[in-house]
């Protein structure tokens, strides 16, 4: 596989990374990054103009994906301190109630 196909799979499956993360399938969007780790990796640093265009796309898709990953991450963790919020609230009512 030459260096602009390789580039053209890379973006290909960045694109699913990115798909998998808007549907917050975040364990397929971990395998597709694993999956994709070691292509990158084999990527020359010489490249030319329209494949170095592609990268950059990857490294926008990236970004959106990661600011996109962070979002989620602190949505969780708020509903997380809410839940034990209301599990705290219902120990000390039944604690009360039970007396």
């Amino acid at each position: 596989m030459n260096q602009t196909s390789s580039v053209e799979h890379l973006l290909s499956m960045t694109q699913e990374i990115g798909h998998a993360a808007s549907l917050a399938d975040w364990p397929e969007a971990a395998r597709l990054t694993e999956a994709r780790s070691s292509l990158l990796m084999a990527l020359s640093a010489q490249q030319e103009l329209a494949t170095l265009e592609m990268i950059r796309k990857i490294q926008a898709i990236d970004a959106a994906i990661l600011a996109d990953a962070k979002a989620t991450q602190i949505e969780l963790e708020i509903e997380y301190e809410k839940a034990i919020g209301r599990t705290k609230a219902a120990q000390q009512y039944l604690r009360t109630a039970c007396g």
